[in-house]
């Protein structure tokens, strides 16, 4: 764990950017995000066969130097419906100390890369299974990042039967439809 703020030399390394694969050795990331992964309440959702990297638009290692500090993706729900942070993973290492809730500790390096990536998209969203209380905080501490945010009034029922998350989101909020789940 840290007691920084943030890191300021940061190094994105797409593994997936725009769908599309990324020349390079990729093994040694993924068996350290399984490695690190270990006793986290969703480990199982960091084995590479379980990142839905067939479903990533963009998905993206973070480095300070040669160490590993992150990995998190956004996920294609529709033809116009992305989502940001899915199988998002801070590694022990750089988790931040939490005295202070909004640090990340890349200072949302990777988000504001990837939001330059996603414009084709109409809406833009940012889920979690827990209260929108976060989102709501978010908005109001780090407007210089969020100020064309919005916390959507009450949770959706996300790509899965029963999967209802809180939602954050950026673009046209009536493409949300696109996101539930097919019978």
């Amino acid at each position: 764990m840290i007691g920084v703020k943030y890191l300021l030399n940061i190094k994105l390394k797409p593994y997936i950017l725009k769908r599309e694969i990324q020349p390079g050795n990729w093994e040694e990331a993924f068996k350290q995000l399984q490695s690190d992964s270990i006793g986290d309440r969703l480990e199982n959702n960091y084995i590479k066969n379980n990142l839905k990297l067939d479903k990533m638009y963009n998905f993206i290692f973070s480095y300070d130097g040669d160490n590993l500090v992150q990995a998190s993706g956004c996920q294609v729900c529709s033809d116009n419906v992305v989502r940001v942070f899915s199988r998002y993973y801070v590694f022990k290492k750089y988790r931040t100390d939490s005295t202070y809730l909004f640090d990340k500790t890349d200072n949302f390096s990777e988000l504001k890369y990837s939001l330059k990536t996603l414009s084709d998209f109409k809406l833009i969203i940012w889920s979690r299974d827990k209260s929108a209380g976060f989102f709501k905080k978010l908005k109001k501490h780090r407007p210089d990042i969020f100020h064309d945010w919005q916390v959507h009034d009450k949770p959706v029922e996300l790509m899965y039967k029963d999967n209802y998350q809180s939602i954050f989101y950026t673009g046209d909020i009536s493409y949300i439809d696109e996101t539930q789940p097919t019978i």
